[in-house]
């Protein structure tokens, strides 16, 4: 109990001081190191996916946010996508997620539920950002990270970008 409220302190501690304009697309200063993604990288991500969904259609709009040489991947900047119970209809990072059911995924603290927390945000907003603590798999280290997300229809369509 007290390594979780520890944990959970030190999140709380890590999201105040971070910043969206210091997050970064991956690696840890070897050549594997990315362009910095900013707030305002991943906002102008999502909303072309949006559009391009609307545009499209959801069904076409799924499959190419699921292929993994498309350009819905860029490094560790990728489209997701969720109903509102939580279930993946897209996932650029993982397509095999795609149907699985991802309401009780939690963060590294095991205290935020993600998933809810997305779904939440996007039907009480329309769109906007969750924080949470992840496992960065270019880094393979916890760190904070920020998606943003927007509602459509009855879907959730985001991505997240990790903090330096």
């Amino acid at each position: 109990m007290i390594v979780r409220t520890l944990a959970a302190a030190l999140v709380g501690i890590g999201l105040l001081w971070a910043h969206p304009s210091q997050a970064v697309m991956g690696g840890s200063g070897s050549a594997a190191e990315a362009e910095a993604v900013t707030y305002e990288d991943t906002k102008a991500f999502v909303d072309e996916a949006v559009a391009f969904m609307k545009k499209v259609g959801p069904e076409k709009a799924f499959a190419a946010f699921n292929d993994p040489k498309g350009k819905w991947i860029k490094g560790e900047l990728y489209i997701f996508v969720f109903n509102m119970k939580g279930v993946y209809l897209a996932s650029g990072f993982g397509p095999e997620r795609t149907g699985t059911n991802a309401w009780k995924m939690a963060d590294a603290t095991g205290q935020l539920m993600v998933v809810q927390e997305i779904i939440k945000r996007a039907k009480r907003d329309g769109a906007g950002t969750v924080d949470y603590l992840w496992k960065n798999p270019a880094t393979g280290k916890l760190q904070n990270k920020t998606s943003y997300v927007v509602r459509v229809d009855d879907t959730v369509v985001g991505a997240g970008y990790y903090h330096r």
